[in-house]
């Protein structure tokens, strides 16, 4: 599993880095898991639902892949019992669902006491300018699921309109490069491997040069897509308002 999971990452293009701001993994956790550093990785139900995220991510079936790692780690975890708990809560017994009604009626019930309480006083022992904190009820969506939990928590994405917008450039291999960013030239040569460079903007980068899959980006921090197969000629336009769609999907 280790190995397959190396491969479709490689064949798609993608780095390490790109596949953990995608899934919200650190680097550190996909390198010991496509290394098969089984000991190296979280436990229990991150363990599963890490290994579900990062297949998902480079385009294998998350559940075959889920498996597979099960046939080659016998013992570790119990992977094809537990692996819909990764998308679904256990069931609730129904004792536990009286309690909920109970504690639902009362969450209702208070605030709704002390609103009347408040607001049928008389004026003269109510504080001027200042209201009762009361907390509304919880509604279900809100409510907590097992999803992935990155050790670093979630960031949220800035929206497209959001300035500046930045773009990181990074190159895998020797190739040429040219890039524009708001009709003006920032760079055109020949970049070696492992260089980068931050480019700013306000309305589009333009890119161009020799080899497309030597070039990877992020934009505000979001991992962007291969702009070609390597050898393939690069020629690629990306605006402030339509960026999102160059960026890898969570």
């Amino acid at each position: 599993m280790a190995d397959r999971l190396k491969e479709a990452r490689e064949a798609r293009g993608l780095s390490h880095r790109q596949i953990a701001d995608a899934t919200k993994l650190s680097t550190r956790v996909i390198r010991a898991l496509e290394e098969g550093r089984v000991d190296a990785l979280p436990s229990g139900l991150y363990r599963r639902c890490l290994v579900r995220a990062v297949a998902r991510e480079v385009g294998l079936d998350p559940e075959q892949a889920l498996r597979e790692f099960s046939d080659e780690n016998p013992g570790q975890d119990q992977v094809q019992e537990d692996a819909a708990s990764c998308a679904r809560p256990e069931p609730v017994p129904a004792t536990g669902m009286v309690w909920r009604r109970v504690l639902a009626a009362i969450g209702a019930v208070v605030p709704l006491a002390v609103g009347v309480a408040y607001f049928g006083s008389t004026p003269e022992r109510r504080t001027p300018g200042t209201l009762p904190a009361l907390s509304a009820p919880r509604d279900a969506a809100d409510s907590w699921r097992p999803e992935i939990v990155p050790a670093g928590g979630f960031s949220e994405a800035p929206p497209p309109a959001a300035r500046p917008v930045s773009m990181l450039i990074t190159v895998s291999a020797r190739c040429d490069l040219r890039i524009v960013a708001d009709g003006g030239l920032v760079a055109g040569r020949v970049f070696e491997a492992g260089e980068s460079m931050q480019v700013p903007f306000g309305g589009a980068v333009e890119l161009s040069g020799s080899n497309a899959g030597a070039v990877q980006f992020s934009i505000n921090g979001r991992a962007g897509r291969l702009l070609g197969a390597p050898g393939e000629p690069l020629s690629a336009r990306i605006g402030r308002d339509d960026y999102p769609l160059f960026l890898v999907s969570r």
